[in-house]
Formats: structure tokens, sequence, C-alpha cells
């Protein structure tokens, strides 16, 4: 349970605020490189409750500036995107990708007016097939990229299978990324006999949780015995400021990442990877939805048409309350735990249901939740560090430290969890740890 301060602190993402600062010094993704052309038409997007526009020059340098003209506070979504620069519609102002005027035509010519005007305009750079935004205080020397493993591998060896909006904070994405425990339940099938379309199934719904603390945030492994003494690891990462990476097999290496819009919405984005391997499936995320009812996806489902006039305007999920998230009664009576036909659909219906902000003063932890607390108090630890002597977060200037993996995995008996899957969880080897499997259940039924 938190106070109430504690809760704010942990939830408000506003300029100004401890936990927005601190997500100001990270690279934050926001579009798919595709998405902004150069010389296109500039996308409305909010990100920590600024609301700004992406777009590319001439040059195809993507940029993420201010909404507003500062002339007289005309929209610049309106304006034209030529010739190096954004010019409002207005009256001509012309802005190019760093917030300087270089034009300004209503002026006289004599006027030097437009030397003395800078707009609010973040960096933006291109890694993994998303452009990311830094809007942190150093525009001039922002730190590198996090170097994600699935941003270093070709193209065909990545896969973005989901987007769309959550109607709720941020943090409550984050937690349920976290929280092991619930997939043997919310994402479960009815029957272990079933096939594993129909969700996951493992006979131990509790775990032995075992956590670290790295310099990115956190390592934990969730252990459940076997029969010959041998145990089943589900190992997961959180990494600074709102990245889940949880366990993966050796079809691949899973991540989610809960971006705040504003304190009451948040992008998800979920891709997974392989180091070595081309992964299955689009590359880009799919709104198809199983036809077979029971069958669960990894995509989001369908999204909404284009929601003109809004922030992200086309990645608003056409599921969600005002639909009961599409659960279908007879599925959850004969073939999994919800009835709802999609894992990240499932967890949405879950976290929204909880509000736009969770009281968190009123919730009743167990020892099941000791991730979640670790890393609550990280995240708080880190925001009053920053706030009041200004220690850089976690990970913050070390790009290098994102290069991680997860893994699901078996491990002997007497044999230590990190020493057996360590190496692949820090990149040094491209062999998935298997392990010892003596009940000889296919890791798909896992």
């Amino acid at each position: 349970m938190l106070t109430r301060e504690e809760n704010e602190l942990l939830s408000r993402v506003g300029a100004g605020t401890p936990m927005g600062e601190l997500m100001r010094r990270y690279w934050i993704p926001v579009n798919y490189t595709w998405e902004a052309e150069p010389d296109g038409q500039p996308i409305r997007v909010r990100i920590l409750g600024e609301d700004l526009l992406a777009w590319r020059d001439t040059n195809g340098t993507p940029a993420f500036t201010q909404e507003r003209c500062p002339h007289r506070g005309a929209g610049l979504y309106f304006g034209r995107n030529e010739e190096h620069g954004l010019r409002c519609a207005y009256h001509g102002w012309k802005f190019d990708v760093d917030g300087n005027c270089i034009e300004m035509p209503n002026e006289p010519t004599s006027s030097n007016f437009k030397n003395k005007l800078k707009i609010t305009s973040y960096k933006g750079t291109d890694f993994g097939g998303i452009t990311w935004a830094y809007m942190g205080p150093d525009q001039e020397n922002p730190p590198g990229v996090p170097q994600f493993e699935w941003g270093l591998v070709p193209e065909e060896q990545r896969r973005h299978n989901r987007r769309f909006i959550y109607q709720c904070n941020w943090m409550q994405g984050l937690e349920g990324e976290l929280d092991s425990t619930h997939l043997f339940f919310l994402h479960s099938r009815l029957h272990p006999e079933d096939d594993p379309k129909y969700g996951s199934y493992h006979p131990e719904h509790s775990a032995t949780f075992h956590m670290q603390k790295t310099d990115y945030g956190l390592l934990y492994g969730a252990a459940r015995p076997e029969s010959d003494g041998s145990s089943y690891w589900r190992t997961t990462h959180f990494l600074f400021p709102f990245y889940g990476m949880f366990p993966g097999s050796d079809n691949g290496v899973p991540l989610s990442i809960y971006v705040p819009i504003d304190d009451e919405y948040t992008m998800h984005f979920g891709l997974q990877w392989h180091p070595t391997k081309a992964v299955k499936g689009s590359k880009w995320p799919s709104q198809d939805l199983a036809d077979e009812p029971g069958v669960l996806v990894d995509g989001s489902g369908p999204l909404k048409p284009e929601q003109k006039g809004t922030f992200f305007p086309n990645w608003w999920s056409a599921v969600g309350p005002e639909t009961d998230f599409h659960m279908n009664l007879e599925a959850k009576k004969t073939r999994n735990f919800t009835g709802i036909p999609a894992i990240r659909l499932q967890d949405a219906a879950l976290e929204w249901s909880m509000g736009p902000i969770m009281d968190r003063t009123k919730e009743h932890l167990g020892t099941a939740d000791a991730v979640i607390i670790r890393a609550r108090r990280q995240i708080l630890a880190a925001a009053r560090a920053l706030e009041e002597d200004g220690t850089p977060p976690p990970g913050s200037e070390n790009p290098e430290l994102y290069k991680v993996r997860s893994c699901t995995s078996f491990v002997a008996p007497g044999e230590d969890w990190q020493e057996a899957l360590g190496d692949w969880h820090y990149a040094r080897t491209t062999e998935y740890p298997v392990g010892p499997d003596s009940q000889g259940v296919p890791r798909g039924n896992r």
C-alpha cells in the first residue's frame, strides 16, 4: 500500500512533477518510423502531458514540436511541411526541427524579430523501427538511445506485434507486466489437456520470487517446483522507466512498453525479437482476432477508424469497456478464464477496470506482489534522488545496459538460476537455455 502522496508522485508525469522530470531524462518511443514522411503531414501526439506534432523535414530528420504557433496560437497541424521547415498556415512563420524561426514573411525584411524567437521542439531519432523523442533539458547533447537488442538485429528478426492506447495510468500497465502470478489465472485455459491456443497452464499457481536490483532496474525469476526436483523458471526484467520484458522462449524475446501519454492515458507497444532467427508473423500490428471463440491472439485486436482531431488518431482500440472487451461467455465457460479474445485485451480489461488512476491507498498486497512493491520503491527513490540532488535515474546515461533478454526455462536441482540463465539474460550467448524437463511437457503448454 502506498500513501496518497506516494501514489500521486508515482502517477503524475506532467512537466515539473518529479516523475515527469524523471521520464524526460530518457529517450521515449513515440511512433513507428513509417508514420511520418519527409515533407509530409504532421501527426498529433501527446507525450507526458505535452501536445506535440511529430514530423520529418525535407531531409527526413524527425522532430517533436509544440502544437501551436507562438505568434497568435494557431495550430501548426494545419500548416505546411516544406523546404526544411514547418510553416504556419496563418501568417507563414516557419520553424526548423530545432525550433528556430527561419522565416517570418509577414514582417519587414529589415526586421530581425525571427532571430529572437525559438519554440519548443524536441530531438527525434529512429531506432529499431520506432521514432523516439528526447524531451530532456540537454537538447544539444542528449544521451544515447537505449541499445535494445531488437533495434540491433536485422528487420526480419523483430516483430512489432501490437500497439494501442490504454485508458489508464502508465503504472497500471507496467505493474501488470511485472506480475508473474496472474498468468495462470487471467491468461489460462480451463482444461490442461486442451490446445495452448486457448491459454497457458501450469498446475502450480503460486511461485517463489528471486529478485536482483540492476543498474537498469530489476531482474527477477519466478520459480515453480517440478516433480523431479528441478524448477520451472520464468524470468522478467523491469527496465527504467516503463519497460517490462516478460518471459520469452526460443521462439523470441518479448517486450512491453508503457509510454505515458498523460496521467490517464498510456501508449502500449509490444514487440518480440530473436537474436539469430527470423520471427514468424506480420512485422507490424495486425487487427485480426481468431474466428474460433476461445482462441487467443497476441495482437491487440481491431482499432477504430482514424480519430481526427485528437492525439495518436490511428491507435484507439475498438475493443474496450463499451464492448466488454469482446468477452465471449461461451468461451468463458468452456475454453479459457475470461472469454476475452486476446492476451493484451485481457490485461487491458483488468487494468482499465481499476480506474484512470488506481487508488493504491486502498489495496491489500500479499507476498506474490513482492516484485511490484520493489519496482515501486525503486521508481519512487529514483524520482526523489533526481529532484533532491540531480542524481541521473538508472540507465538514463548508459544505453548499453538495455541489451538484455528474458526466458522461460528449467533449472536442474541445486543449480543457481543466475548461473544457468545469465549468459542468455545478458546476451553473451545465442544458445537458448532449455534446461532439463523430465515431464516432457512441450514448452508451448506452459
